[in-house]
C-alpha cells in the first residue's frame, strides 16, 4: 500500500465522507453502532439482531465475498436455539463487564466462539458492537490497513503488525491487532467508528483503485 500515516492522517475528513457516501450498509451500521450494545445489554433484541452482524460480517465486503463460507456460517447461526444464543451473549457481557476475569475480552471471545459456526474473526465483530468504543472488528480488508500503517515499513503508532492475516484468526493474533488500532485511533485522533470508516475508505482507494473525491 502506498498510502503514507501522514497521508491518511491529513485527510481523515475526506476519508470519512467518502466512506458516507458509497458504503452501500452505512445507515444500517450507523444506527446499529448507536443502539445495538444498549440493546444487547438490557436484553431488549432478537435472534435477528444477532444473525444481523454475523451476516454484516460478511456481506459488507460486497465482493470478494466467499459465499460458500459465509452461507455456512449463517446457516449454523440460524440454526442455534434463541437459548443458547442469548446464553452465549449474557457470557460475553459478563465477562466485558469484568465478572469473568482478565482480560475479560478473552472470556468474551470464548463464549461467542461457543455459538456454532462463529470463529474468532467473526466473534469480533459481535464483539464490536457490544463495546463499540473499546473493540473493534477484524477482517481481512482491517488487517491490511492497520499492518501497512503500523507495521515495519511504516513506523507509527502501537506495536508491529505482520502484513500477513492470520489463517485461522487467533486471540493473540487479535490482541496484536487490537493494540495497533488503538495506536492508530490515538494518532488520527477519531473513535473506533470513523477509523473503521477512515480504514474501509483507505482500502478501497489504495486496494480497489477507487479515489475518495478530490483525488485523481
Amino acid at each position: 500500500m502506498d498510502r503514507s500515516l501522514a497521508d491518511v492522517e491529513n485527510r481523515v475528513a475526506d476519508h470519512v465522507e467518502a466512506y458516507r457516501e458509497s458504503a452501500p450498509f452505512y445507515p444500517v451500521e450507523a444506527e446499529a453502532i448507536e443502539s445495538l450494545s444498549d440493546a444487547f445489554r438490557a436484553g431488549e433484541y432478537g435472534k435477528r439482531d444477532v444473525e444481523w452482524v454475523v451476516r454484516w460480517y460478511f456481506r459488507r465486503a460486497v465482493t470478494d465475498i466467499d459465499h460458500e463460507e459465509r452461507r455456512a456460517v449463517e446457516e449454523a447461526v440460524s440454526d442455534v436455539e434463541p437459548r443458547e444464543l442469548r446464553g452465549a451473549m449474557w457470557d460475553a457481557i459478563d465477562a466485558l463487564d469484568g465478572e469473568a476475569g482478565d482480560p475479560s475480552h478473552h472470556h468474551a471471545l470464548d463464549a461467542l466462539t461457543g455459538i456454532p459456526g462463529v470463529d474468532a474473526a467473526v466473534a469480533s465483530a459481535l464483539l464490536w458492537f457490544l463495546d463499540p468504543d473499546a473493540y473493534f472488528v477484524v477482517g481481512e480488508r482491517e488487517w491490511a490497513v492497520v499492518a501497512a500503517l503500523t507495521g515495519d515499513s511504516a513506523p507509527g503508532p502501537g506495536p508491529d503488525l505482520d502484513g500477513s492475516y492470520p489463517e485461522p484468526m487467533t486471540v493473540d493474533a487479535y490482541d496484536r491487532y487490537l493494540d495497533a488500532v488503538g495506536g492508530l485511533s490515538d494518532r488520527l485522533d477519531v473513535d473506533h467508528w470513523h477509523l473503521y470508516m477512515v480504514i474501509r475508505s483507505v482500502y478501497a482507494e489504495a486496494f480497489e483503485g477507487k479515489a475518495v473525491e478530490g483525488e485523481s
